[in-house]
């Protein structure tokens, strides 16, 4: 199950919290600073530094357009491409489930894999 998978991950980010209070859930500006497009992303959030969502937000969409941060790779969750930060793509977004990227060489990466 992803979410037993996710758990150091998501206990680590946790104690980041508390001890530095930074946010678990934050917008691609947190960790990507010196990305001006970073900043006018407000449809999608990192869950750590390493963790990519993109929620569809209206209804009966079954894609939606990402945008990856420049400055990493990103792994798709699904289909494990490695795809370059600094682009825009369109996602596919089921039914079951939601657009989300790995940031390539983080350690949550294998957690999933």
């Amino acid at each position: 199950m992803l979410r037993e998978r996710l758990r150091p991950y998501l206990m680590r980010l946790s104690e980041e919290a508390h001890r530095t209070g930074a946010p678990a859930m934050r917008p691609l500006f947190f960790d990507f600073p010196e990305d001006e497009q970073a900043w006018d992303v407000d449809d999608q959030f990192l869950l750590g530094p390493d963790v990519l969502v993109a929620p569809v937000y209206e209804a009966g969409l079954r894609a939606r357009q990402v945008y990856l941060p420049v400055g990493a790779q990103w792994l798709d969750a699904v289909t494990g491409r490695v795809l370059e930060g600094g682009t825009r793509l369109d996602a596919e977004a089921p039914l079951e489930r939601i657009p989300v990227f790995i940031r390539e060489g983080a350690d949550v990466a294998a957690w999933l894999g």
